[in-house]
């Protein structure tokens, strides 16, 4: 399970890396996505995607120029599917949610039709 900057992370390189499996994308420009939201050091970067790793999502090398700091990811297959895994769980949350309240308001239809009817 992905915390939040995981998840963050995970949308804004599923996004970029879409059309290539290999991508060269420096850490300020996940940091710039991220920090929309979240502040994020290059440290918690890095911790990040070494968890995104070993959660078998991606893989990276670093490297550090005179230009920046860059990661070359390369998108896993659960990488590549990421953004409609993540779809499929909002609609399976939202089915679920939807028919608790069906079950919910059905209930109560049937103790006021039986409190109706034995109150009579």
């Amino acid at each position: 399970m992905l915390d939040k900057k995981e998840k963050m992370v995970m949308i804004f390189l599923s996004e970029v890396c879409q059309s290539k499996r290999s991508y060269l994308i420096s850490a300020q420009q996940i940091a710039e996505f991220v920090s929309k939201k979240y502040i994020l050091s290059i440290a918690e970067l890095d911790d990040i995607m070494i968890s995104l790793n070993k959660d078998n999502y991606l893989d990276f090398i670093i490297s550090d120029s005179k230009s920046g700091y860059f990661y070359v990811i390369t998108l896993k297959n659960k990488g590549l599917t990421f953004k409609k895994d993540e779809k499929k769980k909002k609609k399976e949350l939202m089915i679920l949610f939807l028919r608790t309240l069906g079950i919910t308001i059905l209930s109560f239809v049937l103790g006021v039709l039986l409190k109706m009817i034995f109150n009579s």
